[in-house]
C-alpha cells in the first residue's frame, strides 16, 4: 500500500545500512533528490525494492505493488494492466523473477509470475472449483515452488468453506494441499518456507466464540505432516518469516491484516522450536506499531511496515537483527507503504 517518498537504505558489502543521516525524497517516477550529510555511507546496488502503495486504505481493491531502486530511482507500480489490487510481492530467491497475487470484486484471488522488473506477468495455476481463492505467494529456496494460502469451496458472506497452505510446483502448475481444515479452524497466512526446503511457517487466524480474533504461529512440514503451533494464542503473534540461515524466526504481534488499529504491534524473534523469545522492538501502547516483518537477503536486517496507531499512516522501516538499529525506509505522509521484499542479488 504505497509509493515512496523518504529512502534511509543503501547495500555495501552485501550488508543493509541504516542511512540515519540520509534522506532521499522521492514520488511516483521522479527523480530523487539526494541529501546526505559528508559522513553518510551512500551505495547504490542494482536490486529493486517491492512494497504495496494504497491511496485508500478503506479500499481494499486499491493496492498497487511497486518497485524502487535502493536510492530512490525508478519507482512504478507493476502489472498496470491487471484489474483489482496486486499485492503480496516476493522475489525468488535468484532474483530473477516476482510473485504476486491479484484481488478483484467478481473472481478468485489468483497468484502471478513476473519478471523482477514486474514486466510479462502470467498467471500460474489458474483457480477454479473446488478452489475459491489463492494468495499470498512465497518462493521455496530452490525456486522452483510457491506457497500459497488457499480458500476452497461454498464461497458465502464469509469466506469459502475451507481455508490451508498449499504449494504450487511452478512448472508443472500443479498445487498439493499442505494444510487444509473447515473455516471454523481458521485462516493460514503467509507461509514463509524454511532454508532447507523442508518445512513452512505461517500463522492462524481463529474467530473465538466471543466474536474477537486470536492468532498464532505455527510450523509444519511440506508434507503435511508434524504440524505444530510455536506460540501461545494470548500473544496473538502473526506475519512470521525464516531467517536466511535458519536459526531465526521473526515475527509480529497483532499482525496488521487482523487487528488493523490501536493495538500494539512488536517484533519478535523465537528459535524454530518456539523456544527463546526475545523482543526486538519496545514502542509500547500508544508507540507505533512494528508488523509485518521481512528479512533482508543477507539476513543482516529486517523490513518491516510501521504504522501509526490510528492507522493513519503507513511506512518502511528496517531494524538490524540485534534490535540496536532502526531507521526509515520509506515514509511520506499520510501514504501507506506496506509488505517490503529486498530482491536478492548476487555479489
Amino acid at each position: 500500500m504505497h509509493r515512496p517518498a523518504l529512502v534511509r537504505l543503501a547495500l555495501s558489502g552485501g550488508m543493509l545500512l541504516l542511512l540515519l543521516g540520509m534522506v532521499i525524497a522521492c514520488g511516483g517516477g521522479e527523480a530523487a533528490e539526494k541529501k546526505a550529510t559528508p559522513d553518510s555511507p551512500i551505495a547504490s546496488e542494482p536490486g529493486w525494492l517491492a512494497y504495496q502503495y494504497q491511496t485508500d486504505p478503506d479500499d481494499v481493491f486499491d493496492i498497487k505493488v511497486h518497485l524502487v531502486r535502493v536510492d530512490g530511482s525508478q519507482d512504478h507500480a507493476i502489472a498496470p494492466n491487471l484489474a483489482g489490487s496486486i499485492r503480496h510481492p516476493d522475489f525468488s530467491p535468484d532474483g530473477s523473477r516476482l510473485a504476486f497475487d491479484q484481488l478483484t470484486n467478481e473472481e478468485s484471488t489468483e497468484v502471478y509470475i513476473a519478471k523482477a522488473d514486474g514486466s510479462n506477468a502470467k498467471r500460474i495455476s489458474p483457480c477454479s472449483p473446488p478452489c475459491a481463492d489463492r494468495w499470498e505467494p512465497a518462493w521455496s529456496p530452490d525456486g522452483s515452488r510457491l506457497a500459497i494460502s488457499t480458500g476452497a469451496g461454498r464461497v458465502t458472506e464469509t469466506g469459502p468453506a475451507r481455508f490451508g497452505i498449499g504449494v504450487i510446483d511452478v512448472n508443472s502448475e500443479e498445487v498439493t494441499q499442505v494444510v487444509d481444515h473447515e473455516k471454523a479452524v481458521g485462516q493460514d497466512r503467509f507461509a514463509r518456507w524454511s532454508p532447507d526446503g523442508k518445512r513452512l511457517v505461517f500463522y492462524r487466524a481463529q474467530l473465538k466464540s466471543d466474536g474477537t480474533i486470536q492468532t498464532a504461529i505455527f510450523v509444519v512440514d511440506v508434507d503435511g505432516s508434524n504440524l505444530r503451533r510455536l506460540t501461545p494464542w494470548d500473544m496473538l503473534a502473526g506475519d512470521p518469516d525464516w531467517s536466511p540461515n535458519g536459526d531465526l524466526i521473526v515475527f509480529s504481534t497483532h499482525p496488521l491484516r487482523e487487528f488493523e488499529s490501536l493495538e500494539r504491534s512488536e517484533l519478535y524473534t523465537m528459535r524454530p522450536d518456539g523456544s527463546d523469545i526475545k523482543a526486538l522492538t519496545s514502542n509500547g501502547e500508544n508507540g507505533p506499531r512494528a508488523t509485518e516483518p521481512r528479512w533482508t537477503p543477507d539476513g543482516k536486517a529486517i523490513l518491516y511496515s510501521r504504522v501509526t496507531q490510528e492507522g493513519t499512516h503507513r511506512s518502511i522501516w528496517a531494524i538490524d537483527h540485534t534490535g540496536r538499529k532502526d531507521g526509515p525506509v520509506l515514509t511520506k505522509e499520510p501514504d501507506y507503504y506496506t509488505h517490503p521484499d529486498l530482491q536478492p542479488v548476487s555479489q
